[in-house]
């Protein structure tokens, strides 16, 4: 039976890669453990554009992707955002920290890293295959949008405990950003959006209904929309709408499938892609 399981598995991804225009592919480090296949392939996955096999025993992932669309190190930037350390972008400590307990992997590249970093005085400008990965929220925003989609997520999980720790991880990404580290004509923007993102979040974090998490989930993705389109984006963000829930209501993915946070497993598919933003 194994033969056949194994012949069925590398049918299946020679399958996914034919579906990829102008594909080409990369041998990549990205640091994970058993729980974690599921989660670091999904974070690659971009219907047409990008996709991984990633191996648990070795660390190491082959990522496919169409070369007229995408790049490696766009896909290796948001695995990093989803909270999870590779050769070229460290995880943010925020979005290391949203993920599941068993998710939590040893951040033996993080170390690597910080070490090369002492020893080469802070010098960045190697080739890409040789340089040591850099912290993926240079950006100051990146933390605030990887805890919204971990937010997200959980959501579509079901997961109240996760959502209410997303929820919490969301705030203390707006309250760190530090407003003089953002171009000046974002900084009104990033003022507006925390303003308009409290009244939903302070009580978010204390609830732990599935139905009121994802009430006030809905109230988040408008604030959250208008940052996304004033702040340059890495990766385009796609603002899906769910016609049924509430009359109405938005949310905010990484992912072009859609994925429906306020009915999830009941109703996945739900929904349709609204608008494209940053691309």
């Amino acid at each position: 039976m194994r033969p056949s399981i194994l012949l069925l598995a590398t049918l299946i991804a020679a399958g996914c890669a034919a579906r990829i225009p102008n594909a080409r592919t990369a041998e990549v480090r990205i640091a994970g453990n058993a729980a974690t296949e599921a989660a670091i392939e999904n974070a690659a996955f971009v219907k047409g554009e990008a996709t991984a096999d990633w191996h648990a025993d070795n660390q190491q992932a082959t990522i496919t992707f169409d070369s007229t669309r995408t790049t490696v190190d766009a896909v290796l930037r948001r695995i990093a955002e989803a909270g999870y350390d590779n050769e070229r972008y460290l995880a943010p400590d925020a979005a290391y920290a949203a993920l599941p307990e068993a998710a939590h992997y040893p951040r033996s590249l993080q170390q690597a890293t910080v070490a090369m970093a002492e020893m080469h005085d802070h010098t960045m400008h190697a080739e890409a295959d040789q340089t040591p990965a850099i912290q993926a929220d240079a950006d100051p925003l990146a933390p605030v949008f990887t805890a919204y989609f971990n937010l997200k997520d959980a959501l579509v999980a079901g997961d109240t405990q996760q959502a209410m720790k997303s929820a919490s991880a969301l705030d203390g990404a707006l309250h760190n950003v530090e407003i003089t580290t953002l171009p000046e004509a974002l900084q009104a923007a990033f003022k507006k959006a925390s303003t308009d993102l409290m009244p939903a979040l302070h009580p978010f974090t204390a609830t732990k209904d599935l139905a009121k998490q994802r009430d006030l989930f809905a109230q988040l993705t408008a604030p959250m929309a208008e940052l996304a389109k004033v702040a340059p984006q890495p990766t385009p963000i796609y603002l899906d709408h769910c016609p049924m829930y509430n009359g109405g209501a938005d949310w905010l993915s990484r992912d072009k499938a859609i994925k429906n946070p306020y009915y999830g497993s009941s109703m996945l598919t739900c929904g349709s892609v609204k608008e494209t933003i940053g691309k």
